[in-house]
């Protein structure tokens, strides 16, 4: 009598034990949800449509909610960068700057600050033919100094952001070939010159 009563105490408790598992379901030992031969869910007598389970009474798994990219953050708007330019052009055999000259300086530097703040400045300097190669260099590099000066002194730009470059005779615009004399130089003035470039920073 006493080990009939244990084995009913214990399948109560198993019961009991298999009830937990699915709150509102019958359970076997492992805790699987008991079904119907219609293949549904048995419920115990205090089952209530809150306490359905995912796979029984048409509950489907919740979905997780979409994960929100947050929106990249902006770029920093690029500083708008531009370059204005000019040709600077001598005398035969000369590095000074004439009216001519410092009047297209002058209007360079006007129209770059129009635009921006001067943040660099390149001078190539150039030198026609007439004359060997070595003082064509030094020619075209004394052109280029001489702009450099006129700028630090004239326009208020730094020393420090001028890059100054001699080409000598080795990049001529005109080549004047068959051509001698008078008529020679004056073909060949284009050559004498200087070519500033200023780097702007926009407004």
């Amino acid at each position: 009598m006493e080990i009939r009563v244990i084995r009913h105490l214990a399948l109560a408790a198993g019961l009991l034990g298999a009830m937990q598992a699915h709150a509102g379901y019958w359970n076997d030992a492992a805790g699987d949800v008991w079904r119907s031969g219609a293949g549904e869910c048995v419920h115990t007598g205090y089952w209530t449509p809150d306490m359905a389970i995912v796979g029984c009474d048409g509950k489907v798994a919740e979905q997780a909610a979409p994960t929100v990219m947050s929106a990249p953050k902006a770029a920093p708007a690029p500083v708008a960068m531009m370059a204005v330019d000019t040709k600077v052009n001598f005398a035969f055999d000369r590095a000074n700057l004439d009216a001519t000259a410092t009047a297209a300086i002058d209007s360079l530097v006007q129209q770059a600050k129009s635009k921006g703040s001067i943040k660099s400045v390149r001078l190539t300097g150039h030198a026609d033919r007439v004359g060997t190669e070595d003082y064509n260099m030094d020619l075209s590099l004394r052109r280029a100094s001489a702009v450099s000066d006129y700028l630090v002194q004239n326009a208020g730009v730094s020393a420090q952001s001028i890059e100054i470059a001699g080409r000598g005779e080795s990049e001529p615009l005109v080549g004047c070939e068959g051509m001698f004399g008078a008529a020679a130089l004056n073909c060949l003035a284009p050559n004498r010159r200087v070519e500033v470039l200023l780097d702007l920073m926009g407004k």
